[in-house]
């Protein structure tokens, strides 16, 4: 009797299999990794600070806009025009209007730093979205839920305009109506 079993041919060509990888990896893959290293080894430094350069740059913009308030939305069609024909004449030019294009960042502001804001939502469940600068710190929120049963239900839109505002903290808002704004 044989006491070590039988090794089957199924069992040796998944082997071989196995072999061949590791010298195709040993033969292909250390070498490309060995020519790519010093790039990687000069590429990672100017990386880091060129990232660096920007967040002091980013947090220079978010201190000097310190107060700023900011109206997202995007392009999607049905709400795009409601948006421009119902709410933003309403808001005050204590609000400044960011708009997303596709991709494309259309504000009164750096591109850059308005899309690191956008990048950097904490509270992000879709456009709008409300964001403010209060002593060099972004806070953001999502009006999304609110904005869509305003325009999908026909809920009255001061309702919204009074959520906005209040977020902003903004004491004025035009053209409201005077029964919505008075507390009971």
């Amino acid at each position: 009797m044989n006491p070590l079993p039988e090794v089957t041919f199924d069992l040796k060509l998944k082997l071989g299999n196995n072999i061949l990888a590791i010298v195709l990896f040993i033969i292909i893959g250390i070498p490309i990794f060995i020519l790519f290293l010093p790039v990687m080894i000069v590429l990672y430094p100017i990386r880091y600070f060129q990232r660096k350069r920007f967040e002091k740059k980013y947090a220079e913009f978010l201190s000097e806009n310190s107060g700023k308030n900011f109206f997202c939305y995007n392009n999607r069609k049905k709400s795009k025009k409601y948006i421009e024909d119902k709410i933003i004449p309403r808001l005050t030019g204590e609000v400044e209007i960011v708009y997303l294009n596709g991709k494309k960042v259309e504000s009164d502001y750096k591109a850059e730093f308005i899309s690191e804001a956008l990048y950097k939502l904490k509270t992000y469940s879709g456009f709008p979205h409300l964001m403010k600068i209060r002593d060099g710190k972004l806070i953001d929120k999502s009006i999304n839920n609110p904005f869509y049963n305003v325009l999908n239900m026909n809920q009255p839109k001061d309702k919204l305009l009074i959520k906005i505002h209040g977020f902003f903290e903004l004491a004025q808002i035009n053209n409201l109506d005077k029964t919505l704004s008075q507390k009971p």
